[in-house]
């Protein structure tokens, strides 16, 4: 502080100690108050009178606008009231003496003796500059007034031409040279249409009339053409204009010097204010309808006088800002008498302070005392003293404490012994093994959890070298001169996996993590190992990757893996130039066993099926799973004869078999469908679709046959499977023989339905209803699933939006095809459903699959995402089939992920199953996700489900698919 520095230097010199310094400069906190009050106070002022300027500008401005717009309706109503003068004056001229029979004559030179003598009058009186008669064919009769060639005439022949032919009067504004109101009416003389008159008139009239008006002056400037000759009127050269009238008192000088200074006269059109022989002036162009239309370069300048108004704003701002340094000198004067005192006070105290900083409490005290004064109302500097005076007792009392502090100390020191303790208590209890080793790699302590899991005690372990828990394999050949680094100091941190040898044999895989520590004393631990159980993890990877491979099931290949096998075989069968044959099974009745005795016994038979399978070929062959009831087996190395041979053999044994269910006996029985390789496909597609006919033509023979593929059936058959399906799917959608079937999904911690999953079923000519396995392939085939798309979508919506009416809240989950994201239409089609229904988009989740999104992953994410802002959300269904499936779910805007069902079927049987779900539910947990079990059956799997925290479930324990009808909400909706 500058003054505990200057009272201490002061007191130095006193003694002696120290030369003089020079002095330091001190403004006193008193100025420093008054001098920013100051600037404040005068910010405040010209801040003040600066928006009341601004404000009485900007009203100024208001008026002016407001002003000139009813200048603008009075230069109007003048003009139209100089056209009504004119049709008048129209009106009456075929009534003057003389005038109807001239008319009726058609003769000019009786037009002429018969008008002439009105024409002075009407020249001086009305201010009419041209008058002509034209009869009934157009043809002038008789004219008076003079005008320039070129400039009316050729408007006037138009207009006379217009009202000859409509017989209706028409008023137009000419301004060629001169601004001219002209009247065009047909002569009426005894009923008939004898011809037209033409009057002209200056705006003269309407120059006056709006200076009497307004008091403002007026100007009509016209831009002259190149075309026209010049007249001698006033110009404004920089304008390029002439001026055909203006008011009496206007000065024309005026507008010349804006011109030199304003060149382009579209800078005038918002007005601008000049100062002219110390008065006001603002200048503003009055641009009027009828001049807009006309093809005329004409306009009116409106010189208004403004001197007055700013004279009075110019006044009103100086007695503000006069009002403003008067209060402020009055502010500071008060402001200095009141702090005069109160500050003094405050110096006193703080030239005293320095006094505590070198002990001398009692002298601070008596400073303080002598210079207090008894007051009867207290304030801050009073509480400051008292506070200060405190202040002192309670630093002495501090150098009296320093002791007491000392025990203070020590009783720390045993509080962080017993810290020490608690955190190697928590090193004990810790879920990883901890171990320190010494400079030469030999354990020096192990912690309770590693005891238990590796089943050694430390006592054990101590003084044996760390390597000899390990069982090093070829990998692991430079481990140990990693781990002399970290204990030599010459790297921080190691990390390595390592499996450890525990005391029963049994092998344990660990994550190691080793770092050096800081040595105090060779007997100090040189570097600290921390090992976490991998374990399960590991465990739950393989078969993670087996499942990525496998059908869980049957423990067969699943359809990706079979296909990869194919190609090799393929690849190696036009290497080598042998022959194969690929057999395609797939399961009679199959649907009806799972109808009537529940999935369980679907699973059954499919398990023996697969081992039956695995009984009649050779080690050698290859048998995967397709997928639902759809087995392949390929055979390498074999001819048409081996393939139909295995395929006979393989039939009889299927239908030995037999399993019962419930009381229900069913017998396995399939259809066969035999493809030769390279003869019937030299690719995994185009063999897979011949086994496939191949199959089908089995089914139609009778079921539990077989059937070679021959090429001359192949064009034929998929076209005749083609067409018959297209015809089919045609019909329903164009006769409505679509049907949704929905299925409830339940919210498992509030045990009530969320949401319904929609269905898709077709109704056959027969009543039967289709599964969509019998007509979406060939939807997709034949371009139709856009138009299935897009009838899903509209009638979801209408359905929705008719609950919703009704005052209920029913969310739908709607299955996307693969196809909808190659689709333009779809995106609009939702908005206009949307719209067109007053539907909530939030009551709408999308499922899709991995199939979907990966043909174009970067389309299917920006479709998703405009979907997403209408208020939509989407599923992720088939979950965890592959391990594509956790790369869509960070790559793809989802919001739930839909474990597959082969998981959840024997999940209350089958522990591998319990990991696997439970870690795909911790990956989407992890992420953000929702999660719904399907194929739920029965309450053991629930629960389970329950204890994972699953958080929706689908299937027959909770609902099986049921129409609209049969529904919860069946009174809400239109059957």
């Amino acid at each position: 502080m500058l003054q505990d520095k200057y009272f201490h230097n002061q007191a130095m010199q006193r003694n002696g100690a120290i030369a003089p310094e020079k002095p330091q400069k001190f403004l006193g906190l008193k100025w420093k108050v008054l001098l920013l009050s100051s600037l404040i106070l005068i910010a405040i002022v010209v801040s003040f009178t600066g928006i009341t300027y601004l404000s009485l500008m900007d009203d100024f401005e208001s008026q002016r606008n407001a002003q000139h717009q009813r200048y603008a309706k009075e230069v109007e109503g003048l003009i139209d009231q100089v056209s009504i003068n004119l049709h008048q004056l129209a009106g009456l001229i075929p009534f003057l003496e003389g005038m109807d029979k001239s008319l009726l004559s058609g003769n000019k030179e009786y037009v002429t003796q018969a008008f002439d003598p009105y024409w002075s009058p009407l020249q001086l009186n009305k201010g009419i500059e041209l008058l002509r008669f034209y009869d009934s064919s157009n043809q002038q009769l008789a004219g008076w007034g003079t005008s320039q060639p070129d400039t009316h005439d050729a408007l006037m022949s138009a207009w006379v031409h217009e009202v000859n032919a409509q017989e209706k009067p028409m008023s137009h504004l000419s301004c060629p040279t001169s601004c001219m109101q002209f009247a065009v009416a047909p002569l009426l003389v005894e009923g008939n249409n004898v011809g037209v008159i033409v009057i002209g008139t200056p705006l003269v009239d309407v120059i006056l009339g709006f200076k009497d008006i307004s008091g403002a002056d007026i100007a009509l400037l016209v831009r002259e053409k190149g075309d026209l000759p010049e007249s001698n009127k006033v110009k404004i050269a920089n304008w390029d204009v002439t001026i055909a009238a203006h008011s009496r008192e206007m000065n024309i000088t005026v507008l010349d010097e804006v011109a030199a200074n304003y060149p382009d006269l579209e800078s005038l059109e918002e007005g601008i204010l000049v100062s002219w022989r110390d008065r006001h002036l603002q200048i503003k162009p009055l641009f009027l309808e009828r001049m807009a239309v006309s093809e005329d370069d004409a306009h009116f300048m409106v010189v208004t006088d403004i001197t007055s108004t700013i004279r009075t704003i110019h006044s009103s701002t100086q007695q503000n800002m006069i009002i403003g340094l008067v209060g402020l000198i009055f502010s500071e004067i008060l402001l200095f008498i009141i702090l005069t005192k109160p500050l003094s006070r405050l110096k006193h105290i703080v030239f005293t302070l320095p006094l505590l900083a070198r002990s001398s409490f009692k002298n601070f005290r008596l400073e303080l005392r002598s210079a207090g004064q008894k007051r009867w109302m207290k304030d801050e500097i009073d509480l400051l003293d008292e506070t200060a005076v405190a202040l002192s007792h309670q630093l002495e009392k501090l150098e009296d404490q320093v002791a007491d502090r000392t025990r203070i100390l020590a009783s720390k020191m045993d509080e962080l012994s017993k810290e020490r303790d608690f955190i190697n208590n928590l090193l004990d209890i810790a879920q990883v093994i901890v171990i320190t080793q010494k400079a030469d790699g030999e354990i020096l302590t192990l912690n309770a959890y590693g005891e238990t899991l590796i089943q050694y005690t430390e006592k054990e372990l101590q003084g044996t070298p760390f390597l000899h828990l390990l069982a090093l394999d070829g990998n692991l050949h430079d481990l140990p001169v990693h781990l002399e680094e970290v204990r030599c100091q010459r790297r921080d941190q190691l990390r390595h996996e390592a499996n450890i040898v525990c005391k029963d044999a049994s092998i344990r895989n660990i994550l190691w993590l080793h770092s050096r520590l800081t040595r105090h004393s060779e007997d100090d631990p040189a570097m600290l190992s921390v090992g976490l159980d991998m374990t399960e993890h590991k465990r739950a990877e393989g078969r993670l990757a087996w499942l990525a491979d496998h059908d869980p099931l049957t423990d067969l290949f699943n359809r990706r893996r079979f296909q990869e096998e194919l190609e090799q075989m393929l690849n190696l069968a036009a290497r080598y130039g042998y022959s194969g044959a690929l057999l395609f099974f797939d399961l009679d009745q199959f649907k009806y066993i799972n109808d009537t005795s529940g999935h369980q016994a679907g699973d059954a038979l499919l398990k023996m099926v697969a081992r039956l399978l695995l009984g009649n070929i050779r080690s050698v062959d290859i048998l995967g799973r397709l997928g639902g009831d759809e087995f392949a087996v390929i055979l390498p190395q074999t001819t048409a004869e081996g393939a139909i041979e295995v395929a006979k053999n393989t039939l009889a044994s299927l239908n030995q078999g037999k399993i019962t269910i419930n009381g229900r006996t069913h017998k396995a029985s399939a259809s066969v469908g035999i493809a030769l390789f390279p003869e019937h496909g030299s690719n995994v597609h185009d063999l897979l679709a011949a086994a496939d006919l191949a199959m089908y033509q089995a089914k139609e023979a009778g079921r539990g046959g077989w059937h070679l593929f021959s090429d001359e059936e192949k064009t034929r058959e998929r076209m005749h499977t083609l067409v018959y399906w297209k015809e089919k799917i045609e019909y329903a959608l164009s006769h409505e023989r679509f049907l949704f079937y929905f299925q409830p999904i339940m919210h498992v911690r509030r045990r009530t339905i969320d949401h319904y999953e929609v269905l898709l079923r077709m109704i056959d000519n027969d009543g039967t209803v289709l599964a969509p396995q019998f007509f979406i392939p060939a939807a997709e085939q034949t371009g139709l699933i856009h138009a299935i798309d897009h009838m899903v979508l509209r009638k979801s919506i209408a359905q929705s939006a008719e609950i919703q009416r009704a005052g209920q809240c029913i969310r739908f989950s709607i299955n996307l095809s693969a196809h909808a994201f190659h689709d333009p239409e779809l995106l609009p089609i939702l908005k206009d459903a949307f719209a067109e229904y007053d539907a909530d988009p939030s009551n709408f989740m999308f499922e899709i699959t991995e199939t979907a999104a990966l043909e174009d992953l970067p389309a299917a994410r920006e479709l998703m995402e405009m979907i997403k802002k209408l208020g939509c959300s989407f599923t992720l269904d088939d979950f965890g089939v592959g391990f594509s499936s956790f790369y869509y779910i960070r790559q793809l805007p989802i919001d739930v992920v839909k474990i597959d069902g082969s998981f959840i079927r024997n999940l209350a049987d089958s522990p591998d199953d319990q990991i696997l779900v439970q870690a795909l539910c911790d990956v989407a947990r992890g992420f953000g996700k929702k999660t719904t079990a399907e194929f739920v059956e029965n309450a053991a799997t629930f629960s389970i489900l329950e204890k994972m925290q699953i958080d929706y479930a689908q299937g027959f324990l909770i609902g099986t698919p049921s129409p609209a009808y049969d529904t919860s909400f069946s009174d809400f909706v239109k059957m």
